[in-house]
């Protein structure tokens, strides 16, 4: 529901006055998030230095707690993204609503929103580390 509420304003700005603003805010997200990796090899007395990367042939999760724990690092991980970033949309909405009273509310309803969601996920963490702490055997289950 979120997605389709978000591809419609999508379409509807890209069906008004903001194509080229909407173009170059994607294309200047496109830059900052392309990963850029820079080796820096230095020769030694006796030749280059030749980098090596090894993985881990341990891939997964040794017990049933760590992989408890990590969806419940991650899941908070994502929810505080998706906030962020929604947090990010609705100030670029509140910014280009201009004279438009109705969108400028409905920017400062989705603000509102996004705040909410932090702290509704902030008091999730902060809960599950005092449970941690207060009931016994926890902590060796959820490690936050």
């Amino acid at each position: 529901m979120l997605l389709a509420n978000f591809l419609k304003e999508v379409k509807e700005m890209l069906s008004k006055k903001h194509k080229n603003l909407l173009g170059s805010l994607l294309f200047w997200l496109a830059g900052a998030m392309a990963p850029a990796a820079v080796w820096a090899v230095t020769p030694a007395d006796d030749g280059p230095v030749n980098p090596t990367i090894q993985f881990s042939p341990n891939i997964g999760f040794s017990s049933i707690q760590d992989a408890f724990s990590a969806a419940v690092r991650w899941g908070i991980f994502f929810a505080i993204l998706v906030a962020g970033l929604y947090l990010v949309y609705a100030g670029f909405r509140y910014v280009t609503a201009g004279d438009d009273a109705g969108q400028a509310e409905k920017a400062r309803t989705m603000i509102a929103n996004a705040v909410i969601g932090v702290i509704i996920v902030a008091s999730v963490w902060l809960l599950l580390k005092i449970m941690t702490m207060v009931i016994p055997g926890l902590s060796t289950i959820l490690i936050l």
